[in-house]
């Protein structure tokens, strides 16, 4: 298992690599954490023996610089889905949030303008693409992962559906601040073990497993390169654990603190802000 992420200090980025208690200075190997690295295959094997620890104070940026695709998918956990009595999905439903809703692990998250704002979590894994991947079956999908981090699909619950039911999940998901990745980019992890959490002002709102997903990661990335052409860098994330506020009609409000994570990924954490 390999942890990478991105840093900021004094006002520059480096990538770093953790090792143990320690981070790593990643810049004798590559600039920056970027589609490209990812694609070049200079990080599939990092030789961490040759790097300096990192000195000083720093604050976690996305994992990832230049991303270009955010993919999704909704009711993906058997649990989620007994928990809205749903009949289980028979293929995987596909949208896409915008990519300037992308924010660090760390960062506020602004509750947004409107006061009807019925502002909800959803901690996913999301599949970070290795190579273009088009139109491949899921016995070839392990080849084209490069990793996973942690991602909370913030959702505006009360713009998601209108007057005649109808869903609007781009214009839901996609405001500045609803789509928190990081801290980590991991590589080297069973995807389908992974215990997933949430939790708001110190309390458990998600426990979950990955392992309890009706499409696993192989299937979902397949199916999704069937309907477009996924890049490296891009990410897929995987759908949510039961637990979110839509079904408890409870929403954040500002003054929240949210947090979340995902084994070996590392934890979030945001306040909710006007």
């Amino acid at each position: 298992m390999q942890q990478f992420a991105r840093v900021l200090v004094k006002d520059e980025a480096i990538p770093i690599i953790v090792k143990g208690d320690q981070h790593l200075d990643l810049r004798p190997v590559v600039v920056d954490i970027t589609p490209e690295a990812i694609a070049s295959g200079v990080l599939n094997h990092v030789d961490m023996a040759a790097l300096a620890p990192l000195s000083g104070e720093f604050s976690y940026l996305t994992p990832i610089a230049g991303i270009r695709q955010i993919a999704a998918t909704g009711f993906n956990y058997c649990k989620h889905i007994e928990e809205f009595k749903m009949k289980p999905p028979t293929e995987p439903e596909v949208f896409l949030k915008a990519v300037t809703s992308l924010t660090g692990p760390n960062d506020a998250i602004a509750r947004g303008p409107n006061s009807g704002v019925k502002l909800d979590w959803e901690v996913e894994l999301a599949i970070v693409v290795g190579r273009e991947a088009r139109d491949i079956v899921a016995t070839d999908a392990a080849d084209y992962i490069f990793g996973f981090v942690c991602i909370n699909d913030i959702s505006d619950r009360a713009t998601q559906v209108d007057a005649e039911g109808q869903q609007h999940l781009v214009r839901a998901k996609s405001r500045p601040g609803y789509s928190p990745i990081g801290p980590y980019l991991v590589t080297g992890v069973d995807g389908m073990n992974l215990d997933v959490w949430t939790k708001l002002n110190g309390q458990f709102e998600q426990q979950g497993n990955t392992s309890d997903m009706l499409f696993g990661i192989s299937e979902m990335l397949a199916y999704f390169s069937t309907h477009m052409t996924l890049l490296p860098g891009d990410l897929l994330a995987t759908g949510t654990p039961p637990g979110v506020g839509f079904g408890k009609d409870r929403f954040m409000q500002v003054g929240d603190v949210l947090e979340c994570g995902i084994e070996h990924l590392g934890a979030q954490r945001h306040e909710i802000r006007p």
